[in-house]
């Protein structure tokens, strides 16, 4: 989210420390199980594809691919009395979680550009994840600054968070040949005090995701400063698709705080937010149909800037990542929605441990994580509760140069999404 790379951290004492060697593993030997999907905005946007192995590890080759428009940095801005190491111009362009998704039943990939105000729709193919193709063309987003999609779980809708000065959410229908388009009455606006490109990463808009029935759709704002609070508003999805009207906000316990994503608890209708002001906050809807939920805050000791969240079926936990300790949190939440920090994982240090996925390989669970100060993407095992541990961190500079890249911007660097195979 913000610039470490000149950051001195504290004291880390309370970290697991197991880092690993940055040599990666034999992944070329391995059959290949899927892939891994990120975007680089510098400035004509582009999308990595990167092979997964059966056994969990990535690369050791990349593909590239033109996404359909170009990329443009949000503005980082530092606010009054904060340290200016931490908000300097740094990894996390987006402000946002989720500017690329993936819907493995339909064996489709969304992604923003967020330069040209447009979203693009690509087939992924099912014998060779990484190869990918454009369907349709890129469609205007409907507002300024697009930065986070979700897809339905057929794979017929997808919705994008637009960041800019015209933010809010739109929706498109998906067609298999044609591509993306604008499904009426699903635009709808925010208002939010914005510019184009957005100054953030206070007050600027997160991430877009639906309810677990997929009959509300959630998107996530940040507070501009001590006073004021960040938000989580919500629209009632009917029948056909569309929204409703006006959405209901959901505003944290506690003034200044500022949610970055929303990650469903399963089994619950309540929602993990990550917090950089705090660590993270829950956010109970209570029942299915409810458009408002009570909001706590969960408070991480020594944490710095919490913003990516991933879950772990296997371990049955989440994943909350701070990028300027370059620290993986391991969170657990009880039956009543009591949330406690189970354990500490400390990453390459100034590695910005960004955006992140959890894929199921050959029945194993592995983490994913975009670590873009170090260009590379660093792989944990996560099966079990309380026992991360690191499989792989993989230096994406050679795959990339092979794939026609001559140079990038690793502080350009964002999303993380996975596709298995069947």
């Amino acid at each position: 989210m913000f610039n470490s790379a000149r950051l001195l951290v504290v004291a880390l004492a309370f970290a697991s420390g197991a880092l690993g060697s940055v040599m990666p593993r034999a992944a070329d030997k391995a059959p290949s199980a899927g892939a891994a999907y990120f975007i680089i905005d510098d400035p004509a946007q582009k999308l990595v594809a990167l092979n997964i192995a059966a056994d969990g590890t990535v690369g050791p080759s990349a593909r590239v691919f033109n996404a359909g428009g170009t990329g443009v940095r949000a503005v980082h801005v530092t606010p009054p009395g904060k340290p200016p190491v931490l908000f300097s111009p740094g990894p996390d362009p987006l402000f946002t979680q989720g500017s690329v998704r993936v819907n493995e039943k339909a064996r489709i990939l969304v992604t923003v550009n967020p330069g040209s105000n447009t979203v693009s729709l690509f087939g992924i193919n099912a014998q060779d994840p990484t190869k990918l193709t454009p369907i349709g063309k890129p469609v205007n987003s409907g507002g300024e600054f697009p930065n986070s999609v979700v897809i339905n779980s057929k794979g017929t809708v997808t919705c994008v968070l637009n960041g800019g000065k015209v933010n809010g959410v739109n929706c498109f229908d998906i067609h298999p040949i044609i591509g993306l388009t604008p499904k009426p009455n699903t635009r709808r606006l925010m208002n939010v005090n914005q510019t184009t490109p957005p100054s953030g990463p206070l007050g600027s808009l997160s991430s877009v995701v639906f309810s677990p029935d997929e009959s509300i759709l959630f998107a996530v704002t940040k507070g501009f400063d001590a006073t004021t609070n960040g938000y989580v508003a919500a629209w009632k999805v009917a029948h056909d698709g569309s929204l409703s009207k006006d959405f209901v906000k959901s505003l944290p316990d506690t003034a200044g705080r500022v949610p970055f994503t929303l990650f469903n608890i399963p089994g619950s209708n309540a929602y993990l937010a990550a917090d950089p002001t705090v660590g993270f906050l829950t956010f109970d809807f209570g029942n299915s149909s409810s458009l408002s939920a009570t909001a706590t805050s969960f408070e991480i000791p020594n944490q710095i800037l919490n913003c990516w969240v991933a879950y772990s079926s296997k371990s049955g936990n989440f994943y909350v990542i701070d990028p300027a300790l370059s620290i993986i949190n391991e969170v657990h939440y009880d039956s009543k929605l009591k949330p406690t920090l189970v354990k500490q994982y400390q990453q390459l240090t100034n590695s910005d441990t960004l955006d992140s996925e959890v894929a199921i390989v050959n029945n194993h669970a592995y983490l994913y994580v975009l670590q873009p100060n170090a260009t590379a993407v660093t792989v944990l095992s996560v099966d079990r509760p309380a026992s991360a541990s690191h499989v792989q961190t993989f230096n994406l500079t050679p795959a990339l140069k092979a794939a026609g890249l001559a140079s990038w911007d690793k502080l350009n660097f964002q999303g993380m999404a996975t596709f298995l195979k069947n």
